[in-house]
């Protein structure tokens, strides 16, 4: 599970270098990516595997939000989240703004936090704090 908060975190810290560089579409793919592998982390947790972004979406739902453990918020912030990247990934006509983008890495920033913190305990953040430079999200 440290495996997956370090790569987290590098994600995190890529889509705030690449917002900040101009470059929307890619930082909006690299927050996806540390909120999908603080998700996996969480998933692995409980022992849960699945095959799929929308596989991955929906174990969070059943095992986290439906539980109480993850707020509805958090989870549908996943879920929006993958599609904008789903969307910039794959389309040439969204444009997008750089407060699009500062809200993305935002929302990114506070559902890795809540997953390394809250939900998977604070040995976790420090394991992967004391190998990474502090990842300030604009």
């Amino acid at each position: 599970m440290t495996a997956l908060f370090v790569k987290s975190h590098q994600r995190l810290d890529a889509a705030r270098i690449l917002c900040t560089e101009g470059h929307y579409e890619d930082s909006i793919n690299r927050a996806y990516y540390a909120m999908y592998l603080a998700a996996l982390a969480l998933l692995h947790r409980k022992g849960v595997e699945t095959k799929t972004h929308a596989g991955l979406i929906s174990a969070i739902g059943s095992e986290y939000v439906k539980t109480g453990e993850l707020a509805r918020e958090h989870g549908r912030a996943l879920n929006l989240v993958e599609e904008l990247r789903e969307e910039v990934d794959y389309t040439i006509c969204r444009n997008i703004m750089r407060e699009e983008v500062v809200s993305v890495n935002r929302q990114g920033n506070g559902f890795c936090r809540l997953c390394r913190t809250d939900l998977c305990g604070r040995s976790y953040e420090r394991a992967v704090f004391l190998t990474l430079p502090a990842c300030s999200i604009l």
